[in-house]
């Protein structure tokens, strides 16, 4: 055993990133390594985590503390604490108290930023890559923030909208998804993950690899194989999983939008963001109809005029609105 032995007050500071003496944070890392007590230490980071005002981070939900815990090597039925963990966890708190700093600090000091935003334009998808060298496709509308640096133990980005991801393998450094409560667990794959608010349904489908589906409380959903995807009803936490043609779900990523039987809705969703036009169905029985088309870089009258031919509706523009009846 350690014969520094320091208080709760000590610990929970450590945790804050409060103790800058060297010294005294070697002590406190080689006492927390001894496993002398590690409930106490546990209660001092779940108080750390506490402390952290609620107006500085983002809904600090279940499962941020669940990635808390795991970077800091916490297990209900493992006694050992590893010192290089509890450093990663520590480092969370403090990436959490800058980052709210870097958001409400003055704006001379803007050109400094912790975390990056990306949002594709109305139009065209659009593709960037990460510092690890992951490649993204966003559908147009869709964003993704992530830490700039992304040299975390734990690659994190999260999405709001539809994106297509082509991971960059590395097995000791997990790959997140996170969209609203439920997260994508990935290594090295090729995925599609569309969040779409509007319908309280995530949708995850896979082209290649393997990966694993989290609920908000961090258990194992499902693990999806190559070609199947997974429609997620967020409201109800209730899924499905189907065989589908990943070509067909992610063509948009070569800039043309492909429906097999898709319903109108859905079209009419993905043309929303692609054209960025509103749209309003009057006849809502259509809101069902299915739709097999194909639309390659043409215009959306050109768009409306096939699909009303086809799904056997008629349609008029009302100022930036396509109403549908």
């Amino acid at each position: 055993m350690a014969a520094f032995q320091p208080d709760s007050n000590l610990l929970t500071a450590y945790f804050e990133g409060n103790i800058t003496d060297a010294a005294l944070k070697a002590a406190i890392e080689a006492y927390i390594a001894d496993d002398a007590d590690p409930a106490l230490v546990e209660a001092c980071m779940a108080k750390a985590w506490n402390n952290t005002p609620p107006q500085l981070y983002e809904k600090a939900a279940a499962q941020d503390w669940r990635r808390f815990r795991m970077m800091a090597g916490i297990r209900s039925n493992r006694r050992k604490l590893l010192r290089p963990f509890i450093a990663a966890a520590a480092s969370l708190l403090l990436l959490i108290s800058y980052t709210a700093w870097m958001h409400f600090k003055p704006a001379h000091d803007a050109d400094i930023v912790t975390w990056q935003v990306v949002t594709a334009s109305p139009g065209h998808p659009h593709s960037l890559q990460l510092p690890d060298g992951s490649d993204i496709t966003l559908f147009p509308g869709a964003s993704i923030r992530y830490n700039r640096a992304f040299n975390t133990a734990v690659r994190e980005v999260r999405l709001s909208g539809r994106a297509f991801f082509n991971v960059t393998s590395a097995a000791e450094r997990p790959f997140l998804v996170t969209t609203g409560q439920y997260t994508t667990q990935v290594l090295g794959t090729s995925f599609e993950v569309n969040d779409q608010p509007q319908e309280a349904a995530l949708s995850i489908t896979l082209v290649s690899g393997k990966v694993r589906l989290l609920a908000p409380d961090g258990r194992t959903m499902a693990d999806l194989q190559p070609r199947q995807q997974a429609v997620i009803h967020t409201r109800s936490a209730k899924y499905q999983i189907a065989a589908v043609n990943p070509e067909t779900v992610t063509a948009w990523t070569t800039g043309h939008l492909s429906y097999d039987q898709a319903t109108l809705k859905e079209v009419c969703t993905d043309l929303e963001d692609w054209y960025k036009a509103g749209f309003r169905v009057e006849r809502k029985e259509l809101l069902q109809k299915r739709i097999t088309a194909e639309f390659r870089h043409i215009p959306l009258a050109e768009v409306m005029d096939i699909l009303s031919r086809t799904a056997g509706f008629k349609y008029r523009k009302d100022k930036d609105t396509i109403v549908i009846y």
